[in-house]
């Protein structure tokens, strides 16, 4: 994972609050009891997950009994006790994102019942408006423009020592291990290399890795019959490897680095968010 990750219950609810502000890129994973209440306006919160759509939990005591009462009146506790609350829950959920008339993000609802049943259709409708879709790329678009970036791509770097097989580093060689993964934005596809290089710090490694995964893209693209200048790459690395990749030193790189129509750095702090 190449964010800053942390979940619920890894430190007091405050706490976990202040990092996710405090830190820019992160992902904050929590149950549905977490977003009540929770105001976080502009565009620290940008993109806001359900895994699934939220039903109460059938065997809670006091669902039970409301929904028994209902089956006892030849009603359908599903349609007018269940829907119903899980609707209410949808729109709570739709709502921690877009808290002003002036916030903007994207709401990813992970459960195919949202327009496969006719519950999970009309749980849409009574959403806030907004455009539905279930295309990747429209997900893709919508953060370009509102980020007003060019990127098509975007490549993750890491690098680690390499581990010995008491899992100590290997000292003697002081190797570095490093990794990129590749994604094209518009669907997410995704491909990856990796290698060794001796006698480097992490930042140096993660160059390499750059400089390795950029390489990789441009054959592909030139192997399609279109050129790097045509699009953008943005680059998710460690604050020191962008720092690095910045000095007039890194020949290599600043070569490399031309021949795209741009390359955007972004520097992602590693604490919490280790692969």
């Amino acid at each position: 994972v190449i964010w800053p990750v942390r979940a619920q219950g890894d430190a007091p609810r405050n706490a976990l609050l202040e990092w996710f502000l405090a830190t820019p890129n992160s992902v904050l994973l929590a149950t549905r009891s977490f977003w009540e209440g929770l105001d976080i306006p502009g565009d620290d919160l940008s993109l806001v997950v359900m895994d699934k759509m939220p039903f109460p939990t059938p065997n809670d005591p006091l669902h039970s009994a409301r929904m028994a009462a209902l089956e006892e009146e030849g009603r359908s506790s599903f349609g007018e006790y269940m829907a119903p609350l899980m609707t209410l829950a949808l729109k709570q959920g739709f709502g921690r994102l877009i808290r002003r008339a002036t916030d903007r993000g994207v709401v990813a609802i992970l459960d195919e019942r949202l327009t496969s049943r006719g519950y999970g259709r009309q749980a849409r409708k009574d959403l806030p408006p907004a455009r539905f879709s279930r295309e990747f790329k429209d997900v893709h678009k919508f953060f370009q423009q509102a980020l007003q970036s060019t990127a098509e791509f975007a490549l993750n770097v890491w690098a680690a020592p390499v581990r010995g097989v008491a899992g100590l580093d290997d000292l003697d060689g002081g190797q570095m291990r490093w990794r990129w993964q590749l994604l094209r934005l518009q669907d997410g596809r995704s491909d990856q290399g990796e290698g060794v290089l001796p006698g480097a710090s992490t930042a140096q490694a993660e160059l390499q890795a750059m400089v390795a995964g950029l390489a990789d893209l441009q054959r592909r693209i030139e192997q399609a019959g279109r050129r790097p200048g045509q699009f953008g790459v943005e680059v998710r690395c460690s604050p020191e490897a962008a720092a690095l990749a910045a000095h007039p030193a890194q020949r290599d790189w600043a070569a490399l680095h031309a021949r795209w129509q741009a390359v955007h750095l972004v520097p992602i702090s590693r604490v919490g968010g280790e692969e």
